[in-house]
């Protein structure tokens, strides 16, 4: 059965030493709670999936209107005005450039919702009193445990890592 070890630490270097030693012994960490970005974190790993998704569904919507475009004026419904050529391309630039910026925000903000969970109205993890005061004043962790002699390992390095509050908590 796994349970929870969760870990409340005062400031942040402990709450770094605790990261570190239980990410060094190979634990599986499943949550961390935060009054604030760590700059010592670096970016986390959602924010490469963020600039990715924007440039491919940027680069779709604008290749995406490019397309319908040349496809309505030059075959769908061709309309010669002025005895210029039906492909005209340097016409459909300007709003395919346009539409691309939008979509590549579009697809950045969808994927910023996704990564950051942001759609879920109710976690579990709210119920934890830790967690409560990690937006004030407390460093959270949460670390998943398969058995009461693991578990008790991880409290202690947990412990000895500077935690000023720990417990084990079944999910």
């Amino acid at each position: 059965m796994t349970v929870l070890a969760l870990a409340a630490f005062p400031h942040e270097s402990a709450y770094l030493r605790g990261r570190h030693e239980v990410v060094t012994h190979e634990y599986r960490l499943v949550g961390e709670w935060l009054p604030y970005g760590s700059e010592a974190l670096g970016p986390g790993p959602g924010a490469r999936g963020i600039r990715a998704a924007a440039i491919v569904s940027g680069v779709l919507g604008a290749v995406g209107l490019f397309a319908l475009t040349v496809w309505s004026m030059a075959f769908a419904y061709p309309f010669n005005s002025g005895g210029r050529p039906l492909f005209s391309w340097p016409a459909y630039i300007p709003a395919a450039v346009e539409f691309g910026a939008f979509t590549a925000a579009v697809g950045g903000l969808i994927w910023f919702f996704r990564e950051g969970r942001l759609t879920r109205l109710h976690d579990a993890a709210f119920e934890f009193a830790e967690v409560a005061r990690a937006s004030q004043d407390r460093f959270v962790l949460a670390v998943a445990c398969d058995g009461g002699e693991d578990a008790n390992t991880v409290l202690a390095i947990l412990a000895n890592a500077g935690a000023d509050h720990t417990r084990l908590v079944t999910p």
